[in-house]
């Protein structure tokens, strides 16, 4: 769905802007990773590229001098003014590239980013059930659906980064901004080794252990994953916003979200933030071309697409687009009480530039029980702590 309106804005930009030529090539995450900064250290990266936040792409690439400041770009077209200063601040780094979270704009995103729970409404009426408004409520119905012969949780882990966020949404229950913001952005003497990592590394393998997930989970694409469960071969899953509008084209009325609930009266920091910022590199020849097309792609009409198609954008969605009962409906609930809350959280893999890798592996290993909480929570310091020893010297 991105993948069209994307192509839609190309094209109606092209005609508003003659002489200009956009060519878009989309890839999955996994393999953005792993091809973007190769191809902008060779020469051949694009004038425009999806820069992931944090350590895992923009940190490095703004430390090498690779990217385009928008401080400019930034004055010209009012992106400040337009998204809220805690949701830019994930696009930003020190120009110096060693300090997250503040310092230049080095990437727009279009889109805003929530975790949770889409579930099957067919399902939950066949078994009796309501949407879960604690925790307690949530494992209860899990229980009850597999007592059932109902698979609880869809939940595919092939491409690793799924378990980020199952373990980053159990997280989000146990620990508080102070402490969360302090490890992304690693202010404060932070550390991965404390009671609240082992406890959600804890509670994720009890929830495996009770057979809470889809069979052979491990061996699963997520692409597949949601296809399953639009499918009804489970009532739950756990997935970002990105695929309301193939979920809501695929399932219609029978699909619902809901965000984590809370453990008591306590805020739950959910998974989430913006979508991949746009960045510009810098061997483009059109750096203004480029940051007026970064503009369109944020614009009202691309706001328009985006909520016309069941995306979220980076802004809280005006009431009149909200629909009561449809999935779009709930997740844009969900997203503007969240933000209401400053309940957004983070994606945990933006902690350094091996976090992804050590991350992934690691929870890997505590999903088959070959590692317990206590080995998990002292992987991540380990890496988290080279890192900042690193950025000392």
């Amino acid at each position: 769905m991105q993948k069209e309106i994307i192509e839609t804005l190309a094209r109606e930009f092209e005609k508003d802007n003659p002489g200009v030529q956009i060519e878009h090539e989309g890839y999955p995450f996994d393999e953005l990773q792993k091809t973007l900064q190769r191809a902008i250290t060779s020469g051949k990266g694009p004038d425009i590229a999806q820069i992931n936040n944090g350590e895992s792409s923009m940190g490095p690439l703004v430390r090498a001098k690779l990217l385009i400041p928008l401080t400019k770009y930034d004055k010209q077209y009012g992106w400040s003014k337009k998204f809220a200063p805690a949701l830019l601040a994930r696009n930003m780094y020190t120009e110096d590239g060693k300090t997250f979270g503040k310092g230049v704009l080095w990437g727009v995103s279009q889109t805003g980013e929530l975790v949770g729970f889409y579930y099957n409404k067919k399902i939950f009426q066949q078994n009796g059930i309501q949407v879960p408004k604690t925790f307690d409520e949530l494992e209860q119905v899990m229980q009850t659906l597999k007592d059932k012969g109902v698979t609880p949780l869809i939940f595919g882990n092939l491409d690793k980064w799924q378990a980020i966020h199952l373990y980053g949404e159990i997280l989000g229950t146990m620990t508080n901004r102070e402490y969360l913001d302090g490890l992304i952005y690693r202010q404060g003497n932070k550390s991965w080794d404390t009671p609240q990592i082992k406890q959600a590394a804890a509670k994720l393998q009890e929830w495996e252990s009770k057979g809470y997930f889809i069979k052979n989970y491990a061996a699963l694409h997520s692409d597949d994953a949601w296809k399953l469960f639009a499918a009804g071969k489970g009532a739950m899953l756990l997935q970002g916003s990105w695929l309301t509008g193939d979920i809501q084209k695929a399932m219609g009325s029978n699909a619902g979200f809901f965000a984590m609930p809370p453990r008591g009266n306590k805020t739950v920091l959910h998974v989430g933030g913006v979508g991949i910022p746009y960045g510009i590199i810098k061997t483009t020849k059109y750096p203004d071309v480029a940051a007026k097309f970064i503009n369109f792609l944020v614009s009202d009409r691309a706001v328009q697409l985006l909520l016309e198609n069941g995306q979220l954008p980076a802004i809280k969605v005006p009431q009149s687009y909200i629909k009561p009962n449809t999935v779009s409906g709930d997740l844009y609930k969900a997203w503007n009480k969240v933000n209401d809350e400053n309940a957004l959280g983070h994606y945990l893999d933006w902690a350094t530039p091996t976090f992804y890798d050590t991350l992934t592996a690691h929870l890997q290993l505590l999903l088959a029980h070959k590692e317990s909480p206590d080995q998990f929570a002292k992987a991540l310091e380990a890496d988290y702590s080279k890192f900042l020893q690193q950025e000392q010297k």
